[in-house]
């Protein structure tokens, strides 16, 4: 995706790619003052925080058993 944010630059818009889990992040991104156009591109991994859905497609789809959705509710807590 590189080329494709050099290329927006070119048409005077800024462009930030930060972490998508990082509410602070976000939060301190968006606040920012602009004064052009501002892509904000949120980088995210899948089933980010629960140890076995990480970075795992299948997840989009699959139901969980309540054993597993017992687990990541404990894991997301830890958050």
């Amino acid at each position: 995706m590189s080329p494709l944010w050099d290329k927006l630059k070119c048409f005077n818009v800024d462009v930030s790619v930060i972490d998508g889990h990082d509410i602070d992040v976000i939060r301190k991104t968006l606040l920012q003052p602009q004064d052009k156009l501002h892509l904000i591109i949120l980088k995210t991994v899948k089933g980010h925080g629960v140890s076995f859905m990480a970075d795992k497609m299948e997840w989009h789809y699959l139901p969980m058993s309540e054993a597993q959705y017992q687990i990541a509710l404990a894991e997301q807590e830890r958050l």
